[in-house]
């Protein structure tokens, strides 16, 4: 329903005044717009304010368009010592498409725990286990296609996707990727702009992904 009950939006005010993040999300929903600020748990700053620290503690970076998520997640191996273009053991990663014998589902984050690329035939085959301990999901054995990594931006048909595993890095994340996930620490950079008419929804959707601690870059 497009109203709530009046109960359940008075205690959603009453925790908006204990909690910077609620209240944020909250303003968004209102169609308030906020400014540059540290609100507590919840701060949020210019791009010139961006450090190397910041983006590398977060638990999860967050962005609008696939074009931003692929550069920061380029850049974000680099930071953490990663230089092969395929995953790498340690790397993080997102599942693209649903796979239920595997345990695959998609928007899942696993860590590379070992790596094998085959050196004639085109996959690479990685053992991957869940970002967080899940009772329900064990380790999983993948087989991804080499060259969707070496070029991110080739057209790759579908007849060959297929018989290999869908994921990419997992480092940053789009906003419509991650519904559904919620972090304790999330940077989120602001690309609200890219969704015109839902906007606010994208914002509001963005923000309430931190649990605990949010930096907004705008």
């Amino acid at each position: 329903t497009e109203h709530e009950p009046d109960v359940l939006l008075t205690e959603i005010h009453r925790q908006a005044r204990d909690n910077p993040i609620i209240r944020l999300a909250l303003d968004v929903r209102e169609g308030r717009e906020f400014m540059h600020g540290d609100y507590g748990t919840a701060q949020v700053i210019g791009r010139e304010a961006v450090n190397q620290d910041l983006v590398l503690k977060a638990d999860q970076v967050l962005v609008g368009t696939n074009r931003t998520r692929r550069r920061y997640n380029q850049r974000l191996r680099e930071l953490k010592g990663f230089n092969a273009d395929f995953p790498q053991a340690g790397d993080k990663l997102v599942c693209l498409r649903n796979d239920p014998a595997k345990g695959l589902l998609n928007g899942s984050l696993w860590k590379v725990m070992t790596s094998s690329r085959e050196t004639v035939k085109p996959g690479i085959n990685l053992l991957v286990s869940p970002e967080e301990d899940d009772p329900d999901r064990g380790v999983a054995k993948i087989k991804l296609l080499k060259a969707a990594f070496e070029d991110p931006d080739a057209e790759i048909p579908w007849q060959q996707k297929k018989r290999f595993d869908d994921f990419d890095y997992g480092y940053a994340l789009t906003v419509h990727k991650a519904q559904g996930s919620q972090w304790n620490d999330v940077v989120l950079f602001d690309e609200s702009w890219a969704f015109k008419e839902t906007r606010q929804r994208w914002l509001y959707t963005a923000i309430t992904r931190a649990a605990e601690r949010l930096t907004i870059v705008r």
